[in-house]
């Protein structure tokens, strides 16, 4: 079933989500993604934390929240509302951005005209220009919160004085120089008419930075010309040391300002003329004369002033002369109603056709009250051609002739649209704060309760009306009576106060944990007026996290104390926690293994054992294992480690928890009994080889007595002498292999083949000249002594075989040994490879070959009467395998068997 936000379009410009109330994000629209994107989660996830509160506190007490959430460049007024019916929250969004920034827009304009209105006020204050401009200087560097404030005056030579300044080096107003070429900034000022904005004097290269700029270490500015062509007086200037981006409001206002100064400048002047015109009549006339075509410049002047005036304040002004029926109106006025400026100014009737129906009625009988002498004001809507909405305010008056006829109405009509929105925003967000479940309130800045919500009541038992007026101490501990007057007078310093945590005092005499945070609250001049709180109770917290704390303290003693290293490693595999004797077995401090990573400390042995482990799965971990790690001192450590995955309460794995116990003692133990071993079957091996040498020595000798012997017998018997002596010898090759070798039980069977087969060939050398030898072995292939004893004599029967009669009658011939595992036989045809056995051992391939005379057809390996050749089928029966013989090309036995390796 879908929850009512789902019913919602799906491009609804505003966020709206649902949650439920295990806090999991059932439903959101595509305007709710950056919510969910800032808050860290998706649809089907749970809320966060310092959320999950809030959305079982909507459901709980079945009332709404509202909190501000700030993303990026917006801000968002974000509304919890309780659905009783689904069991769930709906959370709804409005973007406030364009809101927050027309209040600071309005706070800017509201400041700066103060400012031209100050301004205006000196003027009149002062009969003095320089006083004039020396104050103006200081009230503009003010507004415009910069370091720098100038006005030059052009001189007649071209160049400028600085005429009056704020923020300079003593001795600089009234005496310097600046250079009026259209190089420098105030030259190029004049010569270009318009306001020249700096925003990083490094990257300037319309004009020079003056001496008197690099000197200050000035990195931008505006300036601006004051006075119009012909009545040029200097240029106005602003400069900051920081890299500033001067906004259009800042330069129109430093225009208006110029303007402004421009005319008291031409008043001041017009004042001397006026007292020069007692000495004469005549220069009294043409002073007037003069002075009225002034006048009527100024007056062009003021009318587009005032026009650029009522476009930012969004007012027009309108005329309509009840005599002729003829209206004027003001070109903002046409903008405001969406006309062209070419067009006659509306008729009444045309007027009233604009106003929304519902308001026509009232809008009518207010102008009808204003013709019998009655004042007209209000608000009302309007509806422009598109069919956009607009609030308007309008105040008129009119004007009636001697006999008390109204002959004429003229009156203003003002946007009031955007200030509207702000004032049902500034509405929403006191209720906000009325319905926050944090105590929410204001102090004066002499310490008195100025501001109090509902949640103040509810937490600190005090209504409105009994604490309004009094001194926060009446919520303060006697003992904490100062604490309050330190923490205002760090706010007037400048200073944060953010979740600062202490004690108050309800009505009843309970004492509670709060968390406070104060902030400065600023008037539209940005004075310091008075201090916002927001408090709230935090005395269940303290309760659980003094238990917490107690607990924790009881399992670190016992951890501290255990005679097993204790360490924790998190999910990036770094120490998050070590015991004391972690830091006796190591030789290292707590500080400096917390951090570092787990793999500074393990042996690469280990770290092999580990790296398999990890491959296995490291977020599934519960087994124990053998690591060696490296002491401080360089000495090896041994530790036998127990390692389980720890999860937090939402499942997510969040590192292990290992307990080691040092068994380096015993693993010393263990290599002192394995070198001995070692030693003792090396030397069992040497015995062994000398004995068999020893019987090799003895055949040699008795065979001797039959080598100058002709008869056939004594043939034979010399030749199993011999054959004999080659089969003790392969043995006693194995043995030696092992003597000189690892000290283990394996023997790397490829070059004992090698040294088995040379053996050989010096045994028939006299009979096999030209007979070469083609050996192709697998390295690294070892075989147990079950296996290589047996496999010796395989290939010691065999070549020996085809020594001495595959090449009978033969000048040359060769003989081939190949060995190699299957799997690495890519040469091999697939009818060659067998399947290797389940239990997971190495299938190996045995290849002696000859191109020699071949054996005859009728031989028969499973009946040969050769007791070689029955020793080979004994041994390959022994060692499991099987073997084929082919008779293309010479004669080749193949033997595959399968080995542990």
């Amino acid at each position: 079933m879908k929850t009512d936000l789902e019913q919602f379009p799906a491009k609804n410009p505003n966020p709206a989500l649902s949650v439920a109330n295990n806090c999991t994000v059932l439903y959101s629209n595509k305007a709710g993604e950056p919510l969910l994107h800032e808050w860290g989660v998706v649809v089907g996830e749970k809320m966060p934390f310092y959320l999950r509160d809030l959305v079982k506190s909507v459901i709980t007490l079945n009332r709404p929240e509202k909190m501000e959430l700030k993303i990026e460049k917006k801000v968002y007024l974000v509304a919890f509302h309780p659905s009783s019916e689904e069991k769930c929250v709906n959370i709804y969004g409005f973007d406030i951005t364009d809101q927050k920034e027309l209040e600071e827009r309005l706070r800017i304009k509201e400041k700066q005209n103060d400012i031209l209105y100050r301004i205006g006020k000196v003027a009149l204050e002062f009969e003095s220009l320089q006083n004039f401009l020396d104050e103006s200087v200081k009230l503009i560097a003010n507004i415009l919160e910069v370091e720098y404030c100038k006005i030059l005056e052009l001189m007649p030579d071209g160049n400028f004085l600085l005429r009056a300044g704020s923020g300079w080096k003593h001795g600089l107003v009234g005496k310097a120089i600046i250079g009026g070429e259209k190089e420098s900034q105030a030259g190029y000022t004049l010569f270009s008419g318009m306001p020249v904005v700096v925003e990083d004097f490094a990257g300037e290269s319309r004009f020079k930075k003056p001496e008197i700029l690099r000197m200050h270490e000035v990195n931008s500015g505006v300036s601006v010309t004051i006075g119009s062509i012909g009545k040029i007086f200097g240029v106005l200037g602003v400069h900051s040391r920081k890299k500033r981006k001067f906004t259009s409001d800042d330069t129109y206002f430093l225009s208006s300002v110029a303007f402004l100064i421009a005319q008291v400048i031409e008043r001041k002047k017009a004042e001397e003329a006026l007292k020069e015109a007692h000495d004469s009549l005549e220069e009294t006339v043409k002073e007037r004369t003069s002075e009225l075509e002034k006048s009527y410049i100024s007056l062009k002047e003021s009318e587009s002033r005032l026009a650029e005036a009522q476009r930012m304040a969004h007012i027009g002004s309108w005329d309509w002369n009840l005599i002729t029926g003829e209206v004027c109106w003001s070109d903002e006025l046409y903008h405001i109603f969406g006309r062209s400026p070419q067009e006659s100014g509306a008729t009444y009737d045309e007027f009233l056709s604009y106003v929304h129906p519902d308001d026509r009625d009232r809008v009518d009988n207010a102008l009808k009250k204003g013709l019998n002498g009655e004042s007209v004001a209000g608000n009302y809507r309007i509806i422009l051609g598109d069919g956009e909405e607009r609030i308007v305010r309008t105040e008129a008056e009119v004007v009636f002739d001697e006999k008390n006829n109204p002959v004429q109405v003229k009156g203003t009509v003002q946007d009031i649209t955007e200030i509207k929105k702000v004032e049902e925003q500034l509405k929403i967000l006191a209720n906000i704060v009325e319905s926050s479940n944090d105590a929410i309130g204001t102090i004066s800045l002499d310490g008195n309760i100025t501001g109090w919500n509902q949640e103040a009541e509810n937490v600190y038992g005090y209504s409105v009306g009994e604490v309004l007026g009094k001194p926060v101490s009446i919520v303060t501990p006697p003992h904490l009576d100062k604490e309050t007057i330190k923490l205002i007078e760090e706010i007037m310093h400048g200073k944060k106060v953010q979740h600062y945590e202490t004690l108050r005092l309800r009505k009843d005499g309970t004492t509670i944990y709060v968390s406070i945070t104060l902030s400065p609250v600023f008037d539209s001049y940005g004075k310091l007026i008075a201090i916002s709180f927001i408090s709230r109770d935090i005395t269940e917290r303290k309760k659980i996290e003094e238990k917490l704390r107690e607990s924790e303290e009881k399992y670190r003693n016992i951890v501290e104390t255990a005679n097993e290293g204790i360490s924790i490693v998190d999910a990036e595999e770094r120490i998050t926690f070590v015991n004391k004797k972690i830091e006796d077995m190591f030789g290292y401090s707590s500080e400096e293994l917390i951090g570092g990573s787990m793999w500074d400390f393990l042996s690469g042995e280990s770290k092999a054992i580990i790296k398999q482990m990890l491959e296995k799965g490291w977020k599934n971990v519960n087994e124990s294992f053998e690591i060696k790690f490296i002491h401080k001192d360089g000495y090896p450590v041994w530790t036998y480690t127990n390692s389980k995955s720890l999860f937090d309460k939402d499942g997510k794995f969040f590192g292990t928890m290992n307990l080691h116990t040092d068994i380096t003692k015993r693993k010393e133990a263990e290599e002192a009994l394995r070198n001995f071993e070692i030693a003792r079957k090396k030397e069992i091996h040497h015995r062994i080889k000398n004995n068999l040498q020893v019987i090799c020595s003895l055949l040699d000798l008795q065979a001797e007595k039959f080598r100058s012997r002709e008869s056939a017998e004594d043939t034979e018997v010399l030749n199993a002498f011999i054959e004999s002596q080659n089969r003790v010898m392969s043995i006693a090759l194995i043995h030696e292999e092992l003597h000189e070798g690892r000290g283990t039980d394996t023997l790397n069977f490829s070059p004992y083949l090698e040294k088995l087969v040379e053996n050989l060939f010096q045994t028939y050398i006299l009979e096999n000249v030209n007979t070469s030898l083609d050996i192709k072995l697998e390295e690294n292939i070892f075989f147990d002594m079950d296996t290589a004893i047996p496999l010796g004599i395989i290939v010691n029967e065999l070549v020996s075989n085809s020594l001495k009669y595959a090449f009978s009658g033969r000048d040359y011939g060769e003989i081939q040994i190949k060995l190699y595992r299957e799997d690495s036989a890519e040469h091999e045809n697939k009818e060659q490879r067998v399947i290797k056995e389940s239990y997971g051992g190495t299938n190996v391939i045995l290849i002696v070959s000859d191109n020699g005379i071949g054996i005859p057809e009728d031989f028969n390996l499973e009946d040969s009467s050769s007791l070689g050749l029955q020793l080979v089928k004994i041994l390959v029966d022994q060692l499991e395998g099987q073997i084929e013989l082919n008779r293309d090309s010479g004669t080749e036995f193949t033997i595959r068997f399968t080995v542990q390796i």
